[in-house]
């Protein structure tokens, strides 16, 4: 009973400080004036044209062409790359790597559009940019969680290593495999890394958290906080010190409550949830887009709308175009364009595809085990598939950190995170930088070299490229 009493009062106490934060987003909005104002020619044509570039199937976007990819159980994920499956059916001699890049949220394949027009990657490596489930181009899933996404996922990147040949010949000199991975894909991608490590031979994540980390050491913050708490209240004036260390202990907590406040909201009843993401003329996904562009640099009418039409994925109009194949999207990317993805991306939050158990089915286990026989290097498959290190990465993980994140606390994220890193990592802090590694400047600039160390087959110093572009970048963790 008191076990139940205590879930309702949670329940209670997540869905008021929920409401309190839509009335606290709308204020906030009224105040902007974004809802009062008008959108012009200019916007709306370059609106226009941004989705007409990112969306439509019969267009390349600079060197990059429209694929799906269709899996067993019919699911479409759609992605642009460089070098179709097609073009190496018959022969590979370059042997180049496949570098596999998965967005999160509020996103779709396009926040890595700066990265993907470097001609330096793209020349060396096969660039990979997907859409994640109800992002996008791919379809809708009914359910969000834990199991349904991973599972797509996860077959989906197999497809890929069998299309593009990654697994044929010997070990020494197959094609190398690296996902680069930002905030939801992040999240992901750590999971992948920690239950499905085979599926790449290198992890560069950005600004995602590594989910058991962040909930042990907020574990520990509390019960830091809580032991000082009961020392202070036997002897309250003797230890009135105490209660100070007390509530500082608990601070990472603290903020992070307050950074993740969008998070109660995603948990309310669906209608209010979409009022969020399209009431008062996007001004929530705009404030969002505005944040991720950082404080370095003009934020442009073009990059506003190259953002948005980043997040709402193809309209109607690119949902009548097909690609050279005669591919188009689905009937669930339809009506996502009629009724909007909000719903769908805000589902990630919602079905706990974050912290739930995968349960992997028996195709998924064999793919798995196929990618890699006992004999491969450890670099190609981490420390062991069967190795009993849970919430410990199992892969070579290269992770680069905005330390001004206003979305999730360093601390939290990265307290003892080398204790959970294979020998191989890196962990990169970038004092100046935010959320939005991939959009802001410096950031992205940062990791453009970390990906391009990785293609180029890892030789010289990752700290040391990085440290080239963005000289008060910091390498925490070296192992």
């Amino acid at each position: 009973m008191a076990g139940s009493g205590l879930k309702m009062a949670l329940a209670v106490l997540s869905f008021a400080y929920g409401i309190f934060t839509v009335l606290l987003y709308g204020v906030v909005a009224m105040l902007s004036g974004v809802p009062f104002r008008r959108t012009t020619e200019k916007e709306r044509l370059e609106f226009q044209l941004a989705s007409d570039r990112f969306w439509n199937l019969s267009k390349n976007w600079k060197a990059l062409s429209h694929q799906f990819i269709t899996l067993k159980n019919g699911f479409k994920v759609h992605y642009l790359t460089n070098t179709s499956p097609d073009a190496i059916a018959a022969s590979d001699p370059s042997n180049k790597p496949l570098v596999i890049f998965l967005h999160g949220f509020p996103d779709s394949w396009a926040v890595w559009r700066h990265i993907l027009a470097s001609y330096s990657i793209g020349e060396g490596c096969i660039m990979v940019a997907a859409d994640l489930p109800g992002y996008g181009g791919t379809d809708s899933l009914d359910v969000y969680g834990p199991t349904e996404i991973l599972e797509t996922l996860a077959e989906f990147i197999i497809t890929l290593r069998d299309q593009y040949r990654v697994d044929e010949g010997e070990s020494q000199v197959r094609k190398r495999v690296i996902v680069v991975a930002h905030d939801w894909g992040a999240i992901l991608a750590f999971r992948l890394a920690i239950e499905a490590p085979q599926l790449a031979d290198r992890f560069i994540v950005t600004n995602g958290v590594m989910v058991d980390l962040m909930r042990d050491n907020a574990c520990l913050s509390m019960e830091s906080s809580n032991k000082m708490f009961k020392t202070f209240l036997r002897e309250p004036w003797r230890s009135r010190h105490v209660l100070w260390k007390s509530i500082r202990a608990l601070g990472p907590v603290l903020r992070q409550l307050k950074r993740s406040e969008y998070i109660f909201v995603f948990h309310l009843p669906i209608p209010l949830v979409r009022y969020v993401g399209y009431g008062g003329k996007y001004s929530f996904l705009k404030a969002i887009h505005e944040l991720a562009a950082g404080k370095i640099g003009e934020f442009t009418i073009r990059d506003a709308q190259e953002s948005m039409a980043s997040t709402l994925g193809p309209s109607l109009e690119e949902c009548k175009t097909a690609t050279a194949n005669g591919e188009k999207y689905s009937d669930s990317v339809r009506i996502r364009a009629e009724q909007g993805n909000f719903k769908d991306t805000t589902s990630y939050y919602r079905h706990e595809a974050a912290t739930g158990p995968w349960h992997k089915s028996l195709e998924t286990i064999s793919g798995l085990h196929s990618i890699c026989p006992v004999e491969h290097r450890r670099t190609s498959c981490g420390t062991g598939v069967f190795d009993p290190a849970p919430g410990a990465l199992k892969a070579n993980a290269t992770i680069l950190w905005g330390l001004k994140d206003p979305a999730i606390d360093s601390h939290l994220a990265l307290e003892g995170i080398a204790d959970r890193l294979v020998q191989g990592s890196q962990v990169i802090v970038l004092p100046r930088t935010g959320h939005f590694t991939p959009i802001e400047v410096e950031s992205r600039a940062a990791l453009e070299e970390a990906v391009r160390w990785a293609v180029k087959g890892e030789t010289g110093d990752v700290g040391q490229a990085v440290l080239s572009v963005y000289p008060e970048a910091k390498v925490i963790v070296h192992k």
